[in-house]
């Protein structure tokens, strides 16, 4: 049965209910669709005739999505939720907002439902929960049918599922829409290019969960968004795709992939690298190896004990701008370089942000408060009259600095 004969046997059956003549019926549901200036279908004001007349559910009919045509509204339909895609954000008549692709099916097809604004704060979706949508409506973008919320339209959630991981240790080559859960060990430098014409951008980091470590690749929007994130930093990968490289299965982040900063437990840096992680003296420690070193505070360095920073990315600002996100407010992040040594030698450490903190033990209030009311010099001063001789046992890497081309020590943590 077609939507023109379901409104004609719906007209009969509320003729049938109220008395009513068909002609009657039908002449209140022109009346209604002139209220509205012709923009409102025959099958919706059908429903709302119904609704007055006290027979109509507050929900349409339910179809499935292969019957969805272009053009219906008030309409019940259900899904899985297959795909959740990246918000995009966009502005319009000099306002911002914001718009959410996401792919939902079921037993008969797949369509593309479109959240907007408001819409996406509302509900908290995950991929492969069963969804109603009620009250949505049809379009066609790109010659494809869109599914949207109409007017009063709202979206149910029958089955929440509960957002899954793998295990980086169980991927294989050649799987696409892979969420993954771990941290970035190491970022290195971005490389731009230029393909058919074209540039673009491309970031190369190693992650890792408790179960094993990668070699994963953020292309263009990625890359950018990853340049915003530090070393050591727990995100979720959802949308990735693998690839099978030189050294074994890469984690590729592209277009639909979205990237978030995790609330979960995830292992410490040092606990996933644990098995690749030696503890040596000072003297023995090699260029850019991961290392655990034990060794005593000998002097905090004089210098400047922080920088502005972006109070999103990290990353130095100046006058509330930030190269990587615009507009920012900034903080005060900590940077101390501290000279340690143990019975074999000696090197400088550098200590950033809440590594930082963690070694003078202070809390980021507290340290902007002593940086509002003392100078570096008298704060230095009361640090090493604190904190001389205080033992520590550090994770990092040895590096060059590329100021004095001299040798320190990079914390990475603190045990």
């Amino acid at each position: 049965m077609n939507m023109e004969e379901n409104i004609e046997t719906l007209i009969l059956e509320m003729s049938q209910k109220t008395g009513k003549q068909i002609d009657e019926i039908n002449k209140l549901i022109d009346i209604k669709r002139e209220k509205f200036s012709g923009l409102l279908t025959r099958q919706g004001a059908t429903f709302m005739v119904q609704k007055e007349l006290g027979l109509k559910k507050d929900i349409g009919p339910e179809l499935k999505i292969n019957d969805l045509q272009e053009g219906m509204k008030d309409f019940e339909t259900r899904g899985n939720i297959k795909t959740i895609y990246p918000i995009k954000e966009f502005e319009k008549n000099g306002k911002i907002g914001k718009t959410n692709s996401i792919l939902i099916e079921d037993e008969t097809g797949i369509i593309r439902l479109t959240l907007w604004n408001d819409q996406i704060d509302n509900y908290n979706l995950t991929q492969g929960s069963e969804i109603k949508i009620i009250n949505g409506f049809i379009t066609s973008y790109n010659e494809r049918k869109q599914l949207s919320l109409g007017y009063n339209g709202s979206i149910e959630i029958i089955n929440k599922k509960e957002e899954e991981f793998e295990k980086i240790s169980e991927l294989k080559s050649g799987l696409n829409s892979i969420n993954v859960l771990g941290r970035i060990l190491r970022k290195f430098p971005c490389k731009e290019f230029e393909s058919n014409d074209k540039k673009g951008k491309i970031c190369n980091f190693q992650f890792g969960d408790e179960t094993a470590i990668l070699r994963a690749t953020a292309w263009n929007e990625k890359a950018e968004e990853l340049q915003k994130l530090e070393d050591g930093q727990a995100i979720e990968i959802k949308n990735a795709y693998t690839k099978q490289g030189m050294y074994g299965i890469e984690l590729h982040l592209g277009y639909n992939s979205i990237i978030n900063n995790s609330k979960k437990t995830v292992p410490k840096t040092i606990e996933i690298l644990k098995e690749n992680i030696n503890e040596k003296t000072i003297n023995q420690l090699t260029q850019n190896e991961n290392t655990i070193i034990k060794a005593k505070i000998k002097e905090i360095k004089q210098g400047i004990l922080y920088f502005n920073a972006c109070d999103k990315c990290g990353k130095k600002s100046n006058n509330n701008i930030c190269d990587i996100c615009g507009e920012v407010k900034e903080i005060k992040k900590a940077v101390i370089n501290i000279i340690i040594e143990d019975d074999t030698s000696e090197i400088s450490a550098t200590f950033f942000g809440n590594t930082a903190l963690e070694a003078i033990n202070l809390s980021q209030e507290e340290f902007e408060k002593e940086i509002n009311t003392k100078s570096s010099n008298t704060i230095i001063e009361e640090l090493n009259e604190k904190l001389k001789g205080h033992e520590l046992k550090l994770f990092g890497y040895e590096k060059t600095n590329s100021y004095n081309n001299e040798n320190e020590f990079n914390v990475r943590e603190i045990i």
